[in-house]
């Protein structure tokens, strides 16, 4: 199968690689910035509200990157639970990506430091504990929510992700080296379980580390609203990653238009499914109309986040609706990878204003600086996290059996 695989650049490019230091230093500069910024953006002087501005920042960054990765590891599975053979030449990308998890495992160790060694509620407002004024609602739920529990349960989160991840990775490395397509049909009978696993894992995941920020509120279709961004976001990445690429003069021959279009309809059917998700919950709380349940969009519909809201509804759906709606567009990579930027951003936005409109924190100048400069800084590691992780590992799976399909994957003019 060797010879039937053409003469491709296959690596990461040298000076991608060399840039992780530096991207590692910004990042860390940014992060440390955005603590000053979201300090003042808080307005009262108070030390203890400037922390939980910016540690809601830090968490709505920090599920900014990680929600692209597990959309990544969730690609990786359902391709190989449905056998499809056009993407075998991007799945090494996707499984690169998942492959990053353990370094934002460890990256959500600041959020798990302030649960277990403080009670304060700059993240999660449970985290004080029973008897200290918290509404009966959030008392009845503090078996659940509580230091202990919620870290034995982020624990099992990211055992699930990682391991699957890593699992994943060396294996699809290990048939690069053996050329075994047996490998390929282990990892298509396990794809069934671990899916199951995975979505477990991002619904309660999601309950806990986000939607708990606001404990009072519940929604049972919260985390596959993450799951619709996760998915979306991930393409984002994906058309932008291979674009960059082959600028630079990788993967030309093994990723074609037909592979850019594919990833542009998957992206455009997740802008719908977004879309749908988004307004499902809000309707239903909108004709319940029980206040425990409206709160939630109450601080959302208040201190400048109602704008936050129309913003999302322009341009999380209806622009990039119709923008990527065109076969035209969709086989442009250069306009296609422009929309995938835009995407990404407004996917940040939707992000903050599920993590941090809470009762007393206004939208202001200084609120949005620091939260950029801090997705800036986890942009910055994402990079070098990746570039990392990627090394001189191949781009391509190369003795994936279904890369000669991938290869030969046309569907029109």
């Amino acid at each position: 199968m060797a010879s039937n695989i053409p003469n491709d650049n296959v690596t990461l490019p040298a000076n991608w690689r060399g840039l992780a230091p530096i991207l590692v230093a910004a990042g860390c500069v940014c992060v440390l910035l955005s603590l000053g910024l979201c300090y003042f953006a808080s307005g009262t002087g108070e030390e203890a509200v400037g922390i939980r501005v910016f540690s809601l920042s830090y968490l709505s960054s920090f599920m900014f990157c990680l929600s692209f990765c597990l959309g990544s590891l969730f690609f990786v599975m359902v391709q190989h639970l449905v056998r499809a053979s056009w993407s075998a030449s991007i799945r090494r990308i996707a499984e690169l990506l998942a492959f990053t998890i353990p370094w934002w495992s460890l990256l959500f160790l600041p959020v798990l430091a302030l649960v277990i060694f403080t009670n304060e509620p700059w993240i999660y407002p449970w985290n004080v504990g029973a008897g200290q004024g918290l509404p009966a609602i959030v008392e009845s739920k503090l078996q659940f929510l509580n230091p202990l529990w919620f870290t034995i349960r982020i624990l099992v989160y990211f055992g699930v992700w990682i391991f699957a991840a890593r699992w994943y990775f060396s294996m699809s490395r290990k048939q690069d080296e053996s050329g075994d397509s047996e490998i390929t049909l282990k990892l298509q009978k396990w794809a069934g379980p671990l899916i199951m696993l995975f979505a477990l894992a991002l619904n309660f995941g999601a309950f806990d580390i986000m939607m708990s920020t606001d404990p009072a509120w519940f929604s049972t279709i919260y985390g596959v609203y993450l799951f619709a961004g996760s998915m979306l976001s991930f393409f984002a990445v994906m058309i932008i990653l291979c674009y960059l690429l082959q600028r630079n003069g990788r993967l030309e021959k093994m990723v074609n238009t037909e592979h850019f279009h594919d990833m542009s309809k998957f992206q455009f059917g997740f802008i719908v499914f977004w879309g749908y998700i988004a307004f499902s919950q809000f309707l239903l709380y909108w004709y319940g109309n029980i206040p425990e349940e409206t709160l939630w969009y109450k601080h959302r519909m208040e201190h400048g986040w109602q704008y936050i809201g129309l913003l999302l509804i322009a341009c999380h759906f209806a622009l990039p609706f119709l923008g990527t709606m065109s076969r035209y567009v969709r086989r442009r990579k250069a306009l296609m990878a422009s929309w995938a930027g835009f995407i990404l951003f407004v996917h940040w936005i939707d992000l903050m204003f599920l993590i941090l409109p809470q009762e007393g924190i206004p939208v202001s100048f200084m609120l949005i600086a620091g939260n950029l400069v801090c997705l800036i800084g986890m942009i910055c590691l994402f990079a070098a996290l990746f570039t990392l992780r990627v090394g001189d590992t191949s781009l391509v799976a190369v003795k994936d059996p279904w890369l000669p399909e991938a290869l030969a994957y046309q569907v029109g003019p």
